[in-house]
């Protein structure tokens, strides 16, 4: 095998998993869009319901797809985006990672507690809803206002340096960095109504997801033509 076919394959291979971070951020947009509408009640009821173990497991699916694709976006744009689009990505990934975390305890660990422990659970439900918790929730506390900062300013720096790396659709940048600062809002939407902060987010993932799928793939046909 020459030179110039193992660059090729090389290209396609680079070609192929950016395909996939596209595929998975527009996994991300729509699920993030689903899970508002069918997401149940913040309440103790609603936790040994079959339907908030399945909005759980979404939100995981989604916090680790969500992850994938902007790694991928991320990585098409390095020399791009500078030191800015560093500090976007870590503290807007980081914020994925907390959600994912949460995620997984709202669907394996808190249904076991419904019973034995009511007022942390209560707690737990409504820790992003702005309740008071009368249980000590020891780092989930602390945990859910700082990944509220890293999705606002992770999310609103990603976003700029994603416009101004001129890689990516520079709309769809300009609408997930507004749409993590519209996050603010929910100060003063009540819960749950505030859910539907998340639409614009979840039209911004599908809209640089679709781009990032069709944009390698064109350079993987030119690739390969070559």
């Amino acid at each position: 095998m020459n030179q110039g076919s193992k660059a090729r394959e090389r290209k396609l291979s680079a070609a192929s998993l950016t395909r996939w971070a596209g595929l998975f951020l527009v996994l991300a947009g729509i699920l993030y869009i689903l899970i508002q509408l069918i997401h149940p009640a913040d309440d103790l009821s609603s936790v040994n319901s079959q339907l908030w173990v399945i909005v759980a497991c979404l939100t995981m699916v989604m916090s680790l797809s969500s992850l994938i694709g902007i790694t991928g976006i991320y990585t098409r744009q390095v020399e791009e985006s500078g030191w800015l689009g560093l500090f976007g990505w870590i503290m807007f990934g980081l914020f994925w990672l907390i959600s994912a975390a949460f995620s997984f305890v709202e669907a394996f660990v808190l249904p076991l507690l419904t019973t034995d422990a009511p007022k942390f659970v209560e707690g737990m439900t409504g820790i992003f809803g702005g309740t008071n918790s009368e249980a000590d929730l020891g780092i989930f506390q602390a945990l859910a206002p700082i990944a509220g900062v890293m999705y606002i300013l992770g999310g609103l720096l990603f976003g700029i340096a994603t416009f101004r790396a001129k890689v990516h659709p520079p709309l769809g940048a300009v609408l997930l960095a507004v749409a993590a600062v519209a996050t603010v809002a929910a100060a003063i939407i009540p819960h749950p109504y505030d859910r539907i902060l998340a639409v614009p987010m979840g039209i911004a993932q599908i809209w640089l997801g679709v781009c990032l799928y069709f944009e390698r793939r064109r350079m993987s046909e030119h690739g390969a033509s070559k």
